[in-house]
């Protein structure tokens, strides 16, 4: 085994980590350009195991890099840490907030893996949800979370910077066809707006480092109880693949589990108007 803290030790998880098969491209361009051992979307299998696949092969570009021997990491990286979808509060399976803090764990190792390396001169790190699990928040129900970490952010780990201009998934790609030299694929990105204003930093950002006290106090370990609230839709749900689960009836779970009682507030939808789902009691 490669993964573990040691590698190949006794596993720490409470629940069942799936056997982890050799992955295959879904498409011909991908071949060659993926790592076989890297495992795709499952929920019951840890963030912090991918993270150890990648850092893994990471460490060797960096090894590979001091001793000259010139292989370079490729220009452009794509990294999956799915966890955070959670299993809703299937009985047995990670407690919804060990999901999420196992994957802020996972990218955190990440990103001080990176800014503490060679490659942080020149390396910008995007950070995006898969989407925003139709979870609306206070403003307006499209909105989801994005980081851009760079030696080049502007502000600082005292004062973060938050950008307020009005951003799309499309901005993110013409920026990251930007900074690589490669021309827009269509008048879509062509016309969207660099993320400039999140490169504007001094170039002075400091390595992070990551925090890990949601390991030291076992909350990434901790699963479901047999009686969880939201248990027996949960068993239910598919989470076979991204987004096969009904995103309202999982909403609905995660709000109980962190809120009770507390009725779910209404999504603000200020470019579209809500039609809003009845889920009810989800068990």
């Amino acid at each position: 085994m490669n993964v573990g803290d040691p590698r190949g030790s006794p596993s720490p998880y409470p629940w069942a980590i799936p056997l982890v098969k050799r992955m295959v491209p879904t498409k011909a361009e991908l071949r060659d350009h993926f790592d076989p051992q890297y495992p795709d979307f499952n929920v019951e299998y840890p963030d912090q195991l991918r993270a150890d696949e990648f850092l893994n092969e990471f460490e060797g570009f960096v090894k590979a890099r001091g001793e000259g021997k010139g292989a370079e990491l490729p220009a452009f990286v794509l990294l999956y840490l799915p966890d955070d979808h959670t299993s809703g509060t299937a009985p047995g399976a990670p407690k919804p907030a060990a999901s999420v803090a196992d994957n802020d764990l996972a990218l955190g190792r990440v990103v001080e893996a990176v800014s503490h390396s060679a490659y942080w001169d020149d390396t910008a790190i995007f950070v995006l949800e898969d989407d925003a699990q139709d979870g609306a928040d206070h403003v307006d129900a499209h909105r989801s979370i994005a980081f851009v970490i760079s030696k080049y952010s502007p502000g600082s780990a005292d004062h973060p910077f938050a950008a307020h201009q009005f951003y799309t998934t499309v901005n993110v790609i013409h920026t990251m066809e930007e900074l690589l030299g490669l021309p827009p694929m269509n008048q879509n990105d062509a016309y969207a707006p660099l993320m400039a204003p999140l490169f504007t930093g001094q170039g002075n950002q400091a390595p992070y480092k990551a925090d890990w006290r949601n390991r030291e106090n076992g909350l990434i370990y901790e699963p479901n109880p047999r009686r969880a609230r939201g248990g027996e839709a949960s068993k239910n749900f598919d989470f076979s693949r991204p987004d096969a689960v009904n995103a309202a009836l999982l909403n609905a779970v995660l709000w109980q589990d962190r809120k009770g009682n507390r009725p779910m507030p209404q999504p603000r939808h200020s470019v579209f108007p809500a039609k809003r789902e009845n889920v009810g009691d989800t068990d």
